[in-house]
C-alpha cells in the first residue's frame, strides 16, 4: 500500500460524493467489518444516505417497463404468482438439502 500523509486522505476524502462520505463515515464509525446488522444500524445508514444526497436525481423506473397492451385476468395472475412462490420454495428447498 502506498504511503500517503492524513492531509493526502482527508483531501482525497474531501473528494468524494456525498453518498461515498456518508459510506466512508459508515465504516469508519463501525467497532469492525463483522458488526451485527440490526433494523436501527440499517435505518440509521438510510437516513444517512437520504440526508447526504444519495437519492437525488434518481431516474424513476415508474412506467418504463409498463405494456398496456398486455391484458393479464386476475385469476391467471395469482396462479402464475402461486406457480413462482411454489418453485422459489422448492429451490429452497433443494438448497438446504442439498447439504
Amino acid at each position: 500500500m502506498a504511503d500517503i500523509t492524513f492531509e493526502e486522505l482527508v483531501e482525497a476524502a474531501q473528494k468524494l460524493p456525498p453518498a461515498k462520505k456518508a459510506a466512508l463515515l459508515q465504516r469508519l464509525t463501525s467497532d469492525n467489518a463483522a458488526t451485527l446488522i440490526t433494523r436501527e444500524s440499517v435505518l440509521q445508514e438510510l437516513t444517512t444516505l437520504r440526508e447526504a444526497g444519495a437519492f437525488r436525481k434518481v431516474e424513476s423506473l415508474r412506467g418504463v417497463y409498463a405494456r398496456p397492451d398486455l391484458h393479464i385476468e386476475q385469476d391467471e395472475l395469482e396462479a402464475h404468482l402461486r406457480e413462482v412462490g411454489k418453485k422459489w420454495e422448492n429451490d429452497i428447498d433443494d438448497l438446504f438439502n442439498s447439504n
